[in-house]
């Protein structure tokens, strides 16, 4: 196996290697977060529809890894709607290594495609620069439950457990 193999050489003078390194790091970042089939929605989605609640019942009685991990988050975020997280506080707030909560939303676009027949998320996901009002800092995704999907994730949460 060639110890280059996957990677190309480029000359890149002194004085940028730093910029270079900090572009591919915002590139892995963004890359990891919104894979190629999975992007996270923009301000152009902002109306999707809401997911069915028999639908979000057997999301809650899913218990795939996926759907276990995206059911914790969804319960930190019901009891406090329109609270706007990024992967750090998640993890803090699940209790996860932030590598398991970075990767579970390349996961979750592949999982509601293929078991729930659609591309829309159960929650709220947008990166910080398509925001109004916008957070200060980084230009990172925030995820959170409106009013309507936390009510709809209450139901589907109680239902799951009375069966």
């Amino acid at each position: 196996m060639n110890d280059n193999e996957g990677f190309s050489l480029v000359p890149v003078p002194n004085e940028y290697v730093g910029a270079v390194y900090r572009l591919l790091a915002d590139l892995s970042e963004r890359q990891d977060l919104a894979e190629h089939d999975s992007l996270v929605p923009t301000g152009a989605q902002a109306n999707v529809p809401l997911w069915p609640l028999e639908k979000l019942i057997q999301f809650a009685n899913d218990r795939s890894k996926t759907a276990s991990l995206i059911g914790e988050i969804l319960d930190i975020l019901v009891d406090r709607p329109e609270r706007r997280l990024n992967i750090d506080e998640l993890a803090k707030e699940i209790e996860r290594p932030r590598s398991q909560v970075k990767m579970v939303w390349t996961h979750l676009g592949r999982t509601i495609r293929a078991r729930y027949d659609t591309k829309i998320w159960p929650l709220t996901a947008y990166w910080a620069d398509n925001m109004d009002p916008r957070p200060d800092g980084p230009n990172v995704v925030y995820y959170w439950l409106t009013d309507e999907q936390a009510e709809l994730w209450k139901q589907a949460r109680d239902a799951s457990r009375e069966s």
